[in-house]
């Protein structure tokens, strides 16, 4: 490859993966400067996502708060390509030797954002293995409820985390917000009107340069019943309307989550009505519908690279810790009335988890901070 044009090599090169590439580097001085450049980097990036290639699904031992259990896995992290789902491996998180638990808050162009109870949040990428520990900017929180947003400002070029810190004391809720730049490596209040109240602790969904979580606007209120949108550039909330919901008062649980980089929408309803997805793109759309068992709570992951089949995560309700837990699918979307085809990853433990689809990427945190990251400590200088 050495006489080829540069832009014949970056297009050879976008093909491969990360595992590949970062082998690659070893090659020659020009290879590894290549590979390096952000203009590589972001082609290598988009093509994986225009591709709906280099996919990994990340299960976390410390399931969201909402399907706790007692059966977690000790803070364990494990990746499985989305391609065969054979094999998990576990991986070296920032937080794998500490105390307590440690949920994974959002993914984004290959980066994870997760925190542990008891050492902050950390930004990590599983393919390159860099890490950045954020700087420590709260006290104790064990009397409030926190809930934490990942996303990507492009119109910045910044990678952001957003912090909701909220008391309620009868019906008065006081709010504190906070947002950390990856550029400035910092943490800084904004203030902004949020009449709002956050009931289970779900950390938020980045999708369209926006974090969104659900919450109510009554205090007294059993579940969430809107949807509110954080803009990463302007830094400012705005609701987003819920899709029209036939039997609105049968709603047990509303979620909303990232499948296939659109925000969706589903709820858990009194049995037997089934599970609708609904996709964002500029109105919702109703995806696809899953019939279920009693109790079922269906989680869409991501599309078949064929597209005609649907990965989702199922959560069974139990008293017995046996039957509590989630159980992947691979469901047909032209024959949804078939049985899935259930999927088995060896090496994860089964119980109670959390599921995220990554993208495999070369996104740096040094390169993206402008400043250096000190060692695998990852924290900044």
């Amino acid at each position: 490859m050495a006489g080829l044009p540069t832009d014949i090599k970056i297009d050879i090169l976008s093909r491969l993966s990360v595992k590949c590439l970062l082998r690659f580097k070893c090659v020659s001085k020009s290879f590894c400067s290549l590979i390096d450049s952000q203009e590589f980097i972001k082609i290598h990036l988009k093509r994986s996502i225009e591709t709906n290639s280099n996919l990994s699904l990340i299960l976390s031992g410390t399931p969201a708060p909402i399907l706790d259990s007692s059966r977690y896995w000790g803070g364990k992290i494990f990746s499985a390509g989305l391609d065969s789902l054979n094999l998990g491996v576990e991986l070296d998180h920032p937080f794998k030797n500490c105390k307590g638990r440690t949920p994974i808050v959002d993914s984004c162009n290959g980066l994870i954002a997760l925190k542990n109870d008891e050492n902050g949040i950390a930004l990590w990428n599983p393919s390159t293995e860099e890490h950045l520990i954020l700087p420590k900017f709260w006290g104790d929180l064990k009397d409030f409820t926190v809930v934490d947003g990942f996303g990507y400002d492009a119109v910045n070029d910044d990678y952001k985390v957003v912090r909701l810190v909220q008391l309620v004391i009868g019906n008065v809720g006081y709010t504190e917000i906070a947002v950390y730049s990856l550029r400035t490596n910092s943490w800084r209040r904004i203030r902004v009107d949020f009449p709002y109240y956050i009931l289970h602790g779900w950390d938020g969904t980045f999708a369209d340069g926006h974090v969104h979580w659900l919450v109510t606007n009554n205090p007294e209120d059993y579940i969430e019943n809107l949807i509110i949108a954080f803009n990463l550039k302007s830094e400012e909330f705005h609701e987003v309307p819920l899709p029209h919901l036939e039997n609105r008062n049968d709603v047990l649980v509303m979620f909303v989550g990232n499948f296939s980089g659109c925000l969706y929408f589903s709820c858990l309803c009194n049995y037997p009505q089934p599970v609708d997805i609904w996709v964002l793109k500029g109105c919702w759309t109703k995806a696809f519908s899953f019939h279920r068992s009693v109790g079922d709570y269906v989680k869409a992951l991501a599309y078949s690279k064929s597209g005609g089949k649907v990965l989702v995560d199922k959560f069974e309700y139990g008293e017995d810790e046996d039957i509590n837990r989630w159980e992947l699918f691979w469901y047909d979307l032209q024959n949804q009335g078939a049985a899935a085809d259930q999927v088995t990853i060896h090496g994860v433990p089964r119980g109670c988890r959390d599921t995220i689809v990554c993208v495999d990427s070369l996104v740096s945190l040094a390169a993206c901070a402008g400043r250096g990251v000190a060692g695998r400590e990852g924290r900044m200088s």
